[in-house]
């Protein structure tokens, strides 16, 4: 017997997909608890070389919360990656528009600091990309927070969906 599909699928962007999505995604992934075997979480990039494993300072700062992000490598967004997903977080506005500009409607491309409304617009999600792990710290500080309060609705669409 194979395992149920999952109900909902969540994407995050960035630029190179070595830093900020994956930690977004192990992030949301934590947040989930239970409901993340239901909730397929994923990352890309609009600027990356495919195959790149995450950052020295990524695989520091999730290692040091007991996550393991040795596995991971980037993938540029594509068309297919945009229409499969119910929600794309996306960093910064020019990551909204790339992912726009793939067919990404609106209602489902946010702001990682901006959704739900009000969301923390004065949090946003700096690139710590070749920065010191200061600035990774902090990057990952953000992202869990903001993955605390994206869990709440991405369950609630879960519940609907299981509902339907």
């Amino acid at each position: 017997m194979s395992a149920p599909l999952p109900a909902l699928h969540v994407l995050f962007v960035c630029t190179g997909n070595t830093c900020r999505s994956p930690l977004a995604a192990i992030a949301l992934r934590a947040e989930l608890g239970d409901d993340a075997a239901q909730v397929e979480v994923s990352s890309a990039g609009t600027a990356t070389s495919p195959g790149q494993p995450a950052s020295e300072g990524s695989l520091r700062v999730a290692a040091a919360d007991g996550f393991d992000l040795s596995a991971h490598r980037s993938r540029v967004v594509t068309v297919e990656l945009v229409r499969a997903a119910d929600y794309v977080f996306v960093m910064s506005a020019a990551h909204r528009a790339a992912v726009e500009r793939l067919g990404g409607p609106e209602q489902k491309v946010h702001v990682v600091s901006e959704w739900p409304q009000p969301g923390e617009p004065e949090l946003p999600v700096f690139d710590p990309f070749g920065a010191s792990f200061e600035a990774y710290e902090e990057c990952w500080r953000r992202l869990r927070r903001h993955a605390r309060r994206i869990a709440s609705p991405v369950r609630q669409a879960l519940r609907e969906r299981r509902i339907s």
